[in-house]
């Protein structure tokens, strides 16, 4: 009973931070493509937030697993924007800073507010990143953020397939067991 008290008292702070981190990925994301590189003013100071909030709720052992992550997933996600880039499915008014935010955002929320994404099955994770993540895009070239010179069709294809393949490749990189899908009983979680 009274380790069932003292787990009840961390709970209000790890749902009011994940709830922190899912309001502010969609604040990051909805200034990312109504200002563009002038969002950088309120999402560069949403990440030291991220992290501050992260220490002050005793979680402070997990700065370094956020960091790390962050870094991997913006990195892989820069470049493969910066492929679709130089292949010509986007194209880019002003080099798009907002958007480099954008995925350091998208990495924090990995282990966070879309941390209920981990157990899902493979096939459910790739659906959800290729409906999702193409709808983020499509969304943001309705709001003249990006160009899709291919169209709306091609382009939600190439997403598709690619978004298919990155979510669970993120999920799986917040994921310290890795690729490995039998290690269900040593489930790990961040909080």
């Amino acid at each position: 009973m009274k380790s069932m008290l003292a787990n009840s008292r961390h709970l209000p702070k790890h749902q009011g931070f994940v709830l922190y981190n899912a309001l502010s990925f969609q604040v990051v994301w909805w200034s990312s493509v109504l200002w563009l590189n002038l969002s950088l003013v309120l999402t560069i100071p949403l990440l030291f937030v991220h992290f501050i909030l992260l220490s002050s709720s005793g979680k402070a052992q997990y700065r370094k697993i956020d960091l790390g992550l962050m870094l991997k997933i913006a990195a892989l996600g820069i470049g493969i924007d910066t492929v679709l880039s130089v292949l010509g499915v986007f194209e880019f008014a002003v080099f798009p800073w907002w958007l480099g935010c954008l995925w350091l955002h998208f990495s924090l929320s990995l282990n966070h507010s879309l941390a209920f994404i981990r157990p899902l099955p493979l096939i459910c994770q790739a659906l959800i990143g290729g409906i999702f993540g193409t709808l983020s895009y499509l969304a943001g070239a309705q709001f003249h953020a990006v160009n899709l010179p291919y169209g709306t069709v091609v382009s939600a294809l190439i997403l598709f397939v690619v978004w298919s393949i990155l979510l669970p490749f993120a999920v799986q990189c917040a994921n310290p067991y890795g690729f490995n899908r039998r290690s269900k009983a040593r489930s790990f979680t961040i909080f």
